[in-house]
């Protein structure tokens, strides 16, 4: 089994930074709580603030597959409904 990394993309509507940030606390602390999660973090571009950058490191393709059928994944999914510019990208490595 292979350590899989995820690089996931978000620009926020301006003015929306706050309440992304608020939902994305809730996904944060619950996905650094998964069993095969190795690390999990959220970066604010401090030149262009709307723009965001997850990064996320799993022990395997299993753990990815948990995360993805979490609770707090799916409420952070809700929660961010109208708060982005444009479409998540999200590149698996």
């Amino acid at each position: 089994m292979e350590k899989k990394t995820i690089v996931a993309r978000a620009e926020v509507l301006a003015g929306k930074e706050k309440e992304f940030m608020t939902a994305a606390e809730a996904l944060i602390e619950g996905t650094r709580a998964e069993a095969g999660n190795i690390s999990y973090n959220l970066y604010q571009n401090p030149f262009r603030p709307t723009l965001f950058i997850f990064y996320e490191e799993y022990k395997d393709d299993q753990a990815m597959a948990v995360h993805a059928a979490s609770a707090h994944f799916k409420a952070f999914g809700a929660a961010i409904n109208g708060l982005l510019a444009s479409e998540l990208i999200i590149e698996s490595f």
